[in-house]
């Protein structure tokens, strides 16, 4: 036996222009370990834990945009990646799964380490293959070769997302030859097209778009994209058109509302209407704000386009109130919509003043939502100004502070939420797992980007998070540019912000597991730098130093304890304030 459908695997994931590989140690995998470290195409991560190796190959798929595989050994090994795998489903990141199993006769028949694998991530994935666990003939070498190119190409087409190869494997496991002549593996080639709206489709939509008065652009999570980034800038050059973006939308702009929670805030009851858009037009992923969600269910816009080319999610429909699906790559969307685009043409009689405030007239559906958002910037700067030391006004020095070409991790579930509320600079980059919002893999998924990025990668998490995850620094890949900052509340804060936890007495004991633990231990165990700070003099004489990272070659944690009940108390004040000073009348 010569385990030639590893070699061929191999051989064409090399190939088809995979070249990372995070593997975890293990009996059952072991030949593939081997026949790919022969590979020098191949570079070989290990990360010991299954569960943060699945994060860590996402986070390198995240900063690359390739596909990363995965390896790991037969049984529960193999359901360790599966948070990882689900992930990467609903944020669209390309991995190879590659699980190694006994042969399909053994399952359920008491052997060791074995479960019932093929197919085990079915809801998960875009698709899942098994190989044969040997070789016998050309037609296998024909199949074979045909499961490996097709499971790559769907890591990436019709939309990217995990993929799954189980791979039965016979013992003896380390009989290897690894020599054999492989000039026969087949690489099946997969054209690249263009995808494009029909010219009639495009026509109609068009007419719709330049007739209407209001037209709002929702933006979700998306990667750097200059492409994109350019289009949308051209497109909101029309005081009819309103641009709405999260940090994670990675496309800064003056004239868009950045901060859409803080711009809520300042919309009065009575005059929502004012902001209902004609169209709605959302592109990107997964939105973080509830209150732009529940602002446009109840508007309910006329027209809602979604910009989505996973045939998967074809009618995800958000708002409740879609109209069309357009199954395309948004540049190409916004490349056409722009083709067709005419500014200014639904503009409103500019004698007319729609809406006034005591002394501003706001004639335009890009006027009212600045306003409110310039009335909300305002506010923010106030309150922080007066606020003691707690989450938020460490928050804000964190992100004034950090270098503005920072690539910055936000953990579930506060981070991402507070990196909302503040306006950042302009070359700072921003990812987060939104796919799924879990906690669990946030800071492995950092430290996989962080080992593909030259520059400094910062996670910013909570204690509960780090905690869960504190298997991330196992991991001897880890770059000197990997900055930590863990936010000690001593719990899961969030319960004690969002509405109907702190009315139970199991909020402590069950809900937010209030716990005595810090970073310290941890740290020395990983031989990993650590700063301690419980003070905002502390934290804001820490941070200059802790950004710096050219000369350590060790990755760094700066951990910021926080008062718990003071700091949910300023987050829920936070949005108080800004409503009850908002600007008088309110828009």
């Amino acid at each position: 036996m010569n385990k030639q459908h590893i070699l061929r695997l191999s051989h064409i994931l090399k190939s088809k222009g995979i070249t990372q590989v995070v593997v975890s140690p293990g009996s059952r995998n072991a030949p593939v370990i081997i026949i790919m470290d022969t590979n020098k195409d191949l570079e070989m991560l290990s990360v010991p834990d299954e569960r943060s190796a699945g994060f860590v190959a996402l986070g390198l798929s995240m900063k690359s945009g390739k596909p990363v595989a995965l390896l790991c050994t037969s049984g529960t090994a193999a359901l360790n990646y599966a948070p990882a795998i689900a992930e990467a489903y609903y944020q669209k990141i390309p991995l190879l799964v590659l699980t190694a199993d006994r042969p399909e006769y053994l399952v359920d028949q008491g052997d060791s380490q074995t479960i019932r694998q093929k197919n085990i991530y079915a809801n998960y994935i875009r698709k899942s293959f098994q190989l044969p666990s040997m070789i016998k003939s050309q037609d296998d070498e024909w199949y074979v070769d045909r499961i490996i190119n097709e499971a790559i190409d769907r890591t990436l087409n019709p939309a990217p997302g995990p993929v799954h190869i189980n791979i039965p494997i016979e013992e003896p496991l380390y009989d290897l030859k690894t020599n054999l002549n492989l000039s026969d593996v087949r690489i099946i080639e997969l054209a690249n097209v263009e995808s494009r709206v029909n010219i009639d489709t495009m026509t109609r939509l068009a007419e719709k778009w330049n007739a209407a008065a209001s037209k709002l652009i929702l933006v979700g999570q998306l990667n750097p994209d200059n492409k994109t980034t350019l289009l949308l800038e051209e497109l909101s050059n029309d005081t009819t058109v309103a641009v709405l973006t999260e940090c994670t939308s990675n496309i800064p702009n003056s004239r868009y509302i950045a901060c859409i929670d803080r711009a809520i805030t300042q919309i009065a009851v009575e005059r929502k209407q004012y902001f209902k858009p004609e169209i709605l037009l959302t592109i990107g992923g997964a939105i973080v704000s509830k209150k732009i969600k529940a602002l446009l269910r109840n508007l309910r816009p006329n027209e809602h386009w979604h910009v989505n080319q996973d045939t998967d999610e074809f009618h995800m429909d958000t708002f409740k109130s879609l109209t069309t699906t357009i199954p395309v790559k948004p540049d190409d969307f916004l490349e056409q919509l722009m083709a067709h685009s005419i500014p200014g043409m639904a503009l409103p009689d500019k004698r007319k003043k729609i809406i006034t405030t005591d002394d501003l007239p706001i004639s335009t559906y890009l006027a009212r939502w600045k306003h409110a958002d310039e009335i909300a910037s305002i506010l923010h700067d106030k309150y922080i100004s007066e606020l003691p030391f707690t989450d938020l006004k460490a928050y804000h020095h964190i992100f004034e502070m950090a270098p503005n070409d920072a690539h910055i991790h936000l953990a579930n579930s506060t981070p991402v939420r507070y990196a909302q509320l503040f306006d950042h600079q302009h070359k700072t980059k921003f990812f987060s797992n939104r796919g799924t919002s879990g906690i669990d893999g946030c800071v492995s998924t950092a430290a996989g980007y962080a080992v593909n990025h030259r520059g400094l990668t910062i996670a910013i998490t909570g204690d509960m998070g780090f905690l869960y995850d504190s298997n991330s620094l196992w991991n001897r890949h880890l770059p000197g540019s990997f900055r930590i900052i863990v936010i000690n509340n001593k719990g899961g804060n969030i319960f004690r912000i969002i509405e109907g936890p702190s009315n139970y007495d199991a909020l402590e004991p069950y809900i937010e597991t209030v716990h005595d633990l810090d970073a310290e231990g941890i740290a020395r165990n990983f031989n990993i730098q650590y700063t301690k700070v419980d003070t905002e003099a502390a934290l804001t004489a820490s941070l200059p130093d802790f950004f710096k990272y050219e000369d350590t070659g060790r990755p760094a944690i700066l951990e910021i304890v926080t008062p718990n009940i003071e700091s949910a108390n300023a987050m829920k004040e936070y949005f108080s304030y800004l409503e009850k000073n908002a600007d008088k009348p309110r828009i």
